[in-house]
């Protein structure tokens, strides 16, 4: 019987025992999980007062004497917070999520940005056609003035040949219409001009101011002056001058006048008129040479090679 009693008391022992570890090991438990809590609490900066004075309430309700072991724990932590339990450790969110202000300002950049880059590529097309319309208008451009070019030449060309033939059609004119000698063609024109105006005509039509070398040439000269003018006297232009010298009397073509037949009476000597006449001209009546300002406007006569 004793041994019986003696047996029991140890199991009832034992059992005590077991209790006593669970309801210690059940406390521990608590105690770390009240501190996980209490580091859950402190780390993050989100939770306000209000939210942990709930939390704690609440947990006050379903563990009586929580309070009394938190604000312990908070005891211990003020005076020894360099032996707090490690527990786990709470990242707080270091990227910020933007607000609608923030996303629609983003989405209005992002919107002008494709417009942009719309407008941007629209430019490029029209001036890549541009380009190419510039590099047409170019070779079109080359072209016309190539063009132009064989034009000027074949306009240069017909020119060249219509003063051909408008001074060889001169001069076969003056030598039918005019008097002839062995070698030349004399043309009387009854238009006023003066002297250098005068050659220029000539010139055009295929032939110089007459200058007559010998005294069968003046001779034709004069009788066909007094045929074309009589009964009246005019004088007429001839391709004699000295304007490169005074005195210096010359033929149209630079050579030197030989043969002379100035005009003289006993009242007048030709010529007379110094440096202020130095051009030629042939009285129609009798053929003799006058010194004349060579600004005059009156009749020419122009001669012809046969």
């Amino acid at each position: 019987m004793e041994v019986w009693t003696l047996m029991q008391l140890l199991l009832l022992l034992a059992g005590a025992v077991q209790g006593q570890k669970d309801e210690l090991t059940s406390e521990e438990e608590r105690k770390a999980l009240m501190l996980k809590h209490l580091q859950e609490v402190l780390e993050l900066s989100e939770t306000t007062e209000e939210e942990t004075v709930q939390e704690v309430s609440l947990r006050e309700i379903e563990e009586p004497g929580a309070k009394e072991v938190l604000d312990e724990d908070l005891e211990e932590e003020e005076e020894e917070p360099e032996e707090k339990l490690p527990g786990p450790t709470l990242l707080t969110p270091t990227t910020a999520f933007p607000t609608q202000d923030e996303e629609d300002g983003f989405t209005y950049v992002f919107s002008r940005l494709n417009s942009l880059d719309a407008a941007v590529h629209r430019l490029n097309v029209q001036f890549y056609h541009m380009d190419l319309r510039v590099s047409q208008f170019s070779k079109g451009l080359a072209e016309l003035k190539g063009s132009v070019t064989e034009a000027q030449e074949s306009l240069a060309s017909l020119n060249e040949i219509a003063t051909r033939n408008q001074k060889e059609l001169g001069r076969i004119d003056g030598c039918l219409r005019g008097r002839r000698t062995q070698t030349k063609c004399f043309l009387v024109f009854k238009h006023f001009e003066v002297y250098d105006g005068a050659q220029k005509l000539c010139e055009a039509r295929g032939g110089h101011l007459a200058m007559p070398a010998d005294a069968t040439e003046m001779a034709v000269l004069r009788r066909y002056l007094h045929d074309a003018f009589h009964p009246y006297n005019w004088p007429a232009w001839v391709g004699i001058h000295d304007r490169r010298a005074e005195g210096l009397w010359l033929f149209e073509n630079g050579h030197r006048v030989s043969v002379f037949d100035w005009y003289r009476d006993h009242l007048v000597t030709q010529p007379n008129g110094g440096a202020r006449e130095n051009c030629v001209s042939l009285s129609s009546d009798d053929g003799k040479w006058w010194d004349n300002d060579c600004e005059r406007r009156m009749y020419y006569i122009c001669e012809y090679r046969l």
